[in-house]
């Protein structure tokens, strides 16, 4: 008896698949996988595609989804659900996973670079971390690993979440978000996709030269805010794609904004692990 598959599994751009992983979806699909060069697109597959993978820059609105009259699975190369029309898939029973943690090393990682590489290479005199304080917006996995990896190196870490929460001695700290901004000299947002979690107001409480990392899916702040705010300040503020994405030029291109043409989590594991995941989700869905 064979194994389950899904009619068409139609691919859209902001996957990125791999050829390894086309290969993966070949066996789980009646026929050869549909990818898109672009979305919406004219293909005349979309009638029966029963499974789509989508990327994070991917927007599954109900006026998207309603050109797959047959679908019933969206598997997301991606954690944030907030391109998708939950309201729209709930109630047209379509199932809709995501993957998880598979870009936190990478991100972790490009963070810290950032950090050392601001204090150590790109001042007058070259600096340590040890003793300097960070401050984290938010506390997910990734800021737990990036404060782990500074409290190692020697740095003074607080963060900041909506609720205050405990933490060991030796452990980052939770702070207010006035009392946190006050007093960084180094700040990395780890906020929820696409938030504005800060104010201008806020944001003016920041030492004037502190250094920030940005690796939020968008900003974290409005453009208005962050143009206002870094206009004419010295401290820099370094942010990769994934911040950058969707953002106006003439805010990009601020004295002090560097952009790094790269996702910090995507590496060559990280894109292993998204791919194992995106298939096991599938399989999931076929039962």
């Amino acid at each position: 008896m064979s194994s389950p598959t899904f009619r068409q599994i139609t691919v859209l751009p902001g996957v990125w698949a791999s050829p390894g992983l086309l290969d993966r979806l070949r066996a789980l699909s009646e026929r050869p996988p549909l990818v898109l060069c672009e979305w919406p697109g004219g293909a005349s597959a979309l009638d029966r595609t029963d499974a789509l993978l989508a990327g994070w820059k991917d927007v599954l609105g109900a006026e998207q989804l309603r050109r797959l009259p047959e679908l019933r699975y969206v598997g997301l190369r991606a954690t944030s659900t907030a391109r998708v029309d939950e309201d729209y898939t709930r109630a047209n029973g379509i199932a809709v996973s995501g993957i998880h943690h598979y870009g936190d090393t990478g991100t972790v990682e490009f963070v810290v670079e950032e950090l050392l590489g601001h204090v150590r290479h790109r001042g007058e005199s070259r600096g340590e971390l040890a003793g300097r304080r960070l401050g984290l917006v938010g506390y997910g996995a990734v800021a737990r690993g990036v404060g782990r990896v500074a409290t190692a190196l020697g740095m003074d870490v607080r963060f900041h979440t909506p609720t205050p929460r405990e933490s060991s001695a030796g452990e980052p700290q939770w702070a207010p978000l006035r009392e946190l901004l006050t007093g960084a000299d180094l700040l990395s947002f780890h906020s929820p996709a696409y938030q504005h979690v800060v104010t201008l107001e806020e944001l003016r409480l920041v030492p004037p030269t502190a250094f920030v990392v940005m690796t939020t899916l968008g900003l974290p702040m409005s453009e208005a805010d962050l143009t206002a705010w870094q206009s004419g300040r010295p401290g820099g503020v370094v942010m990769d794609l994934c911040t950058a994405s969707g953002s106006a030029r003439d805010v990009l291109d601020l004295p002090g904004i560097q952009v790094r043409d790269l996702y910090a989590a995507r590496t060559v594991e990280s894109v292993r692990r998204a791919e194992d995941q995106v298939v096991d989700n599938i399989l999931a869905a076929l039962g």
